[in-house]
């Protein structure tokens, strides 16, 4: 859901008018890019964010014990 609307705000910045787009440059360089660079990473490598997270939560049951 996170990346459906940081698209929404990326398609507002691009197809609105220059002037009404002009305070939103300084929050789509430093948040919404970054946002949707990090969330499309997430659904294209979700198996493997998966698999690390199980892993490393195997690793600090079996520690436990």
């Amino acid at each position: 859901m996170i990346h459906v609307a940081v698209a929404l705000v990326l398609g507002t910045y691009v197809y609105a008018p220059a002037h009404v787009t002009d305070g939103m440059r300084p929050a789509l360089m430093f948040v919404v890019v970054p946002v949707a660079v990090l969330t499309g990473l997430f659904m294209w490598k979700q198996a493997a964010f998966r698999a690390l997270l199980s892993r490393s939560s195997r690793r600090d049951a079996a520690a436990q014990r």
